[in-house]
């Protein structure tokens, strides 16, 4: 018997929507706490700074001013257009991308299929439900797993699904590891992951930190005239970390200029804006240029077009030894707008009042 839109649409709003409410609810007090705790030591905006940051929200709704107070203070910038974190996690993010589809939508298992046309990391072997496969989705046994990675020296292998900040991702020596690849393998609470060949990236990429693959965040925004690139940041590892995430304490990373130049400096500590103008291992920012930077945000752009249910993307680009632009991942969720608008000012910049009407056009006077 069919199901009338109605009896969906008060399912949803019962079931659904009282569990978005409730994640909401937890991620607004968790980021407010953190932003709270930072702002102590910074300085308040002035009574006109206030004046003018609630006025420009006033036809929406009411915002924190202590969001702009903390981007203010990090950046040595003050405007009313910075974006609360809560509020892009809570509302802008969920009105972009659709929230149910993201769970399943968004699994690198599937990556190969859903973006053919880019070039990707060579994958190994595919666990997918607990079941193995090759890169082809031909389903393979435990000896066979063997087999293709006896043929590599190392692997990476990362969750499929709900992996950001860089959790949870390793890279495997085939033969030292050898023990605890076995272990993955059979592991059934590990029930979805990828096995991948580690890429080899180009040597601009490589020199100022070559122990880690270097990826070029860049933020697309697909709106009725098209897409629209937002920022764009160059994510390094640091020290001896193989990972390049700022978020999991194991990089830096910089804004990059239209040229594909880095800014001038580069965040290591978000919650202070510590910053500094050159990569830990000393090489100075100013030397560092993302090769083929044009063609990879092309190939960006190229990337959105399929994915309309997620019209706010956060690309992870890199560039191979070939000096071919590689897909490393898509964020089609709670990107992290923080480290962005620290480098590069307000996360929509001229496009702010556009996506404002857009999300919250109804509330309007």
């Amino acid at each position: 018997m069919a199901v009338s839109k109605k009896a969906k649409a008060l399912y949803n709003k019962i079931f659904d929507g009282t569990e978005t409410a409730a994640a909401n609810t937890i991620m607004t007090f968790q980021v407010r706490k953190t932003l709270k705790k930072a702002v102590k030591s910074m300085p308040d905006l002035t009574a006109e700074q206030k004046r003018i940051v609630r006025d420009y929200w006033k036809p929406y709704l009411k915002v924190d001013t202590d969001w702009v107070r903390y981007y203010t203070h990090i950046t040595g910038k003050f405007d009313p257009r910075y974006i609360p974190n809560d509020l892009q996690y809570t509302k802008i993010d969920q009105h972009f991308c659709n929230r149910k589809l993201g769970y399943g939508f968004n699994d690198k298992n599937y990556y190969s299929l859903l973006f053919s046309g880019i070039k990707q990391p060579t994958t190994v072997i595919r666990k997918i439900g607990g079941l193995l496969f090759d890169a082809e989705y031909c389903q393979i046994d435990i000896a066979k797993a063997k087999e293709l990675l006896a043929l590599r020296t190392e692997v990476i292998v990362k969750p499929t699904q709900e992996s950001g900040s860089g959790r949870n991702i390793h890279i495997y020596h085939t033969v030292n590891d050898s023990k605890q690849l076995e272990c993955l393998l059979n592991d059934k609470s590990e029930t979805n992951i990828i096995i991948q060949d580690l890429v080899k990236q180009h040597y601009e990429l490589s020199k100022m930190h070559p122990q880690s693959l270097n990826t070029v965040r860049v933020y697309t925004l697909m709106l009725e005239d098209g897409v629209h690139i937002l920022s764009s940041s160059l994510k390094m590892g640091a020290n001896e970390s193989r990972i390049d995430n700022v978020s999991a304490n194991s990089g830096i990373a910089a804004g990059i200029r239209e040229n594909g130049e880095l800014m001038d400096c580069a965040y290591f500590d978000m919650h202070s804006g510590k910053t500094t103008d050159r990569h830990p291992q000393g090489m100075p920012l100013s030397e560092i240029k993302i090769p083929h930077f044009e063609q990879l945000l092309d190939a960006t752009r190229e990337a959105a077009r399929y994915v309309g249910n997620f019209r706010l993307v956060g690309w992870d680009m890199s560039v191979d030894e070939n000096g071919e632009i590689i897909l490393i991942e898509a964020n089609m969720r709670k990107g992290a707008i923080g480290p962005h608008q620290c480098q590069s000012g307000p996360f929509y910049g001229d496009l702010t009042e556009r996506v404002l009407d857009e999300v919250f056009g109804r509330n309007k006077k």
